[in-house]
């Protein structure tokens, strides 16, 4: 499911209002005006033999604006591809011509934004998918059907050029100049607009410095084509970093600067490129852009997507842990029914001493009595506060799963711990193991627990190892959690499972206990030792429903 655009992209219904009228003017002015403006620069690098722009960014902008501003700016589009044909090619295509293209260009872009709406485009550009879409609803749909009408405009005038000749020609023309514009109006206009702090500030502008002196640098002096060409693609480096630190405007801005500076030298005559002549120096220059193009974006949506993943999973960690706070109320139950035994005994004791002093008359006495009634009402107050805040949620069902996919899970949502530790996480799975009926969530909790207590046992140790094995022993299935660090102190071993004791400096004492209490619910049980060779071995199994007999044991470590 796409995520909801933070832009309107459809007109309410019924009669704009004067303020809708001013906007859709100043919209559709917008529109005209750089589509005319981008259309100026297109036609700058048109061969003489041909007369086709090999650069068109037109296309980019009518399918950008339509998509963002809603339908309703469709005639803007035909008003501007009127005015570039009346502009450029008047005295050499008839009228009808003119309108036919003027027809099919309108028709492109607004059956582009028709397929880009139903797929949920989202112009973020913040999933790869988006991309695709991009490359296939522009590139491949509006841009198709403008390169087809150009090619048969031009291969029906006199000449010797023909539809399969021409046809590539137009359509790699549109589909560079769309990759190059849309990205960027699509991630600046179709977020939020939010002011960079200073350092994401400081980061874009030498960014762009960097960017800027790159292309001048290769494109603008006179270079031998050995040095010049290499130097080309040092833009590369810029725009990945931008991609993986920036936001996507920023990352599509770059490329549309580089591409821009670019294509303007290298049809003025400078740069590597200038040599070949203007048709395969745009050509070959072209195929470097839409490597760029490829790059920026692609890295834009894979850090984005990882980002989301990220935070995805520390959402589910904090589901973990609340339901986690649910059943350590089992645990807690005898310590909070003294800690709240405590107050109303003494609101009791109190009431009736405050009773016999009003009988007395002992006002003074009377005071003190209250004083103290109402610091007990207060403690007992803040207690049920403290257990109503602790447990937020109700119990949760148990569900079939897949041994081997509940681990999956487990394995994703704390690979970025282990790496960023530096230890090194074996996990082994028997094949073919029965499904389970379990709470996914509380059996998660239970291994992340473990998982963690491994890397804090393994913190500072260059060679940390933990292995997750899971495999069946007769009619239960076993999961043991195994580091190669300092182990259990031995004293420890008893009331490793008590709760409130913990020999970890700011431990609660509560995980362990916590866990096995998780077990214990699913009909399973929970132990722990030192193993023979060092560290700690915590196993714990759960009872599978089916009855297939035994199988062998699995990546078992004894006990």
């Amino acid at each position: 499911m796409a995520r909801p655009l933070n832009h309107t992209i459809t007109a309410r219904p019924g009669r704009p209002s004067t303020a809708g009228w001013a906007r859709l003017m100043l919209l559709s002015g917008s529109l005209v005006g750089l589509y005319l403006l981008v259309a100026v620069w297109g036609f700058a690098f048109t061969p003489d033999q041909y007369g086709i722009p090999l650069v068109w960014p037109a296309t980019g902008v009518g399918l950008a604006f339509v998509f963002l501003y809603g339908y309703r700016l469709v005639p803007a589009v035909g008003l501007a591809a009127a005015l570039v044909g009346v502009w450029f090619t008047g005295d050499l295509v008839a009228p009808l011509e003119q309108a036919f293209t003027v027809v099919v260009t309108m028709l492109a872009t607004a059956l582009g934004t028709a397929i880009l709406r139903y797929c949920r485009f989202d112009p973020r550009m913040e999933r790869l998918r988006d991309l695709g879409l991009l490359l296939a609803a522009g590139g491949g749909v509006s841009s198709g059907l403008a390169a087809t009408v150009g090619a048969y405009s031009l291969a029906a005038s006199p000449g010797p050029l023909s539809l399969a000749q021409t046809w590539w020609v137009c359509w790699s023309a549109d589909l560079m100049g769309l990759v190059l514009i849309s990205p960027f109006l699509f991630t600046l206009l179709g977020g939020r607009l939010v002011m960079p702090s200073g350092a994401d500030l400081r980061i874009g502008m030498m960014l762009v410095t960097a960017t800027l002196a790159t292309g001048a640098v290769a494109y603008l002096l006179a270079l031998d084509l050995t040095l010049a060409l290499p130097l080309s693609y040092a833009v590369f480096p810029l725009v990945m970093y931008a991609a993986l630190r920036c936001p996507a405007p920023i990352t599509s801005g770059l490329i549309l600067v580089f591409g821009g500076l670019a294509l303007t030298a290298t049809g003025l005559g400078h740069g590597p490129y200038a040599a070949l002549g203007l048709e395969r120096s745009l050509l070959a220059l072209n195929a470097q852009l839409g490597l760029l193009v490829l790059t920026g974006l692609s890295l834009t949506a894979i850090s984005a997507e990882r980002e989301a993943a990220e935070s995805r999973a520390r959402q589910h960690l904090e589901d973990l842990a609340r339901a986690g706070r649910i059943n350590l109320m089992g645990q807690l139950s005898t310590t909070l029914a003294h800690e709240l035994n405590q107050p109303l005994c003494a609101l009791s004791t109190y009431a009736q001493a405050s009773r016999r002093l009003l009988a007395r008359g002992d006002t003074e006495g009377l005071g003190t009595a209250l004083e103290r009634l109402e610091q007990n009402a207060h403690r007992a107050a803040h207690t049920v506060r403290q257990i109503r805040d602790f447990a937020a949620r109700q119990d949760l069902a148990h569900q079939v799963v897949a041994p081997a996919h509940l681990i999956a899970g487990v394995e994703r949502l704390m690979a970025p711990e282990f790496t960023r530790r530096g230890i090194h996480l074996k996990v082994n799975v028997q094949p073919g193991l029965p499904p389970i009926r379990i709470a996914p969530m509380q059996i998660e909790q239970v291994l992340v627990n473990l998982l963690r207590n491994a890397t804090e046992a393994l913190a500072g140790r260059a060679d940390g190892r933990v292995r997750l094995a899971v495999y069946r022993r007769r009619r239960e299935l076993v999961l043991e959690v195994i580091d190669n660090g300092p182990g259990i102190p031995p004293e420890r071993l008893s009331l490793l499972f008590e709760p409130f004791t913990s020999w970890k400096r700011g431990g609660m004492g509560l995980g362990l206990a916590l866990s096995r209490s998780l077990v214990e619910s699913h009909g399973g049980t929970f132990t722990a030792r030192n193993g023979n060779a060092g560290g700690a071995e915590f196993r714990f199994t759960l009872p599978l429903e089916d009855d297939h007999g035994d199988t062998a044991t699995y990546g078992t470590s004894g006990g």
